[in-house]
């Protein structure tokens, strides 16, 4: 072996000592970076308040775990308003989804405002999604309440 090879393989082995030693510098691929990796797709729900109803849109935003504790709240009250507006009709219907309706529209007010106080690029990307299911639900209670 020439003397060429003994260098390189020294300078080789300092190389790897000093890199299991420092190499990662306490960081790690974590946190912030990592949040909306594995997440599924935003689109998969943007068919659902009609395709499923607006119950079972409720139910995931509901459980999606970027939803906002106050708008989680307000959802669970929206369901709550349109099953009693589905045992209802004429002008009681009507009244409930009315609430049903500017109660929705709190709750996407609210969740605009978090998005707003969001620096999470991830966040806010899934919170607009949330918003704009919100609206397609928002939607569908109008339509039902232009047909009473």
């Amino acid at each position: 072996m020439g003397i060429w090879a003994w260098v390189a393989g020294i300078i080789a082995g300092v190389a790897i000592i000093f890199l299991v030693a420092y190499g990662d510098d306490d960081r790690t691929f974590a946190g912030r970076d990592r949040e909306g990796l594995s997440e599924r797709n935003a689109q998969s729900l943007e068919a659902a308040p009609v395709s499923v109803g607006t119950d079972v849109t409720l139910d995931i935003a509901v459980a999606d775990s970027v939803t906002p504790p106050e708008v989680k709240s307000s959802l669970e009250q929206v369901q709550q308003l349109l099953a009693t507006a589905a045992g209802q009709e004429g002008d009681e219907a009507k009244t409930t989804l009315q609430q049903a309706q500017e109660t929705l529209g709190g709750a996407i007010d609210a969740t605009n405002d978090v998005i707003g106080d969001t620096s999470n690029d991830a966040t806010k990307y899934r919170l607009l999604t949330l918003v704009h299911l919100l609206e397609r639900i928002e939607t569908v209670i109008q339509t039902r309440l232009e047909q009473l």
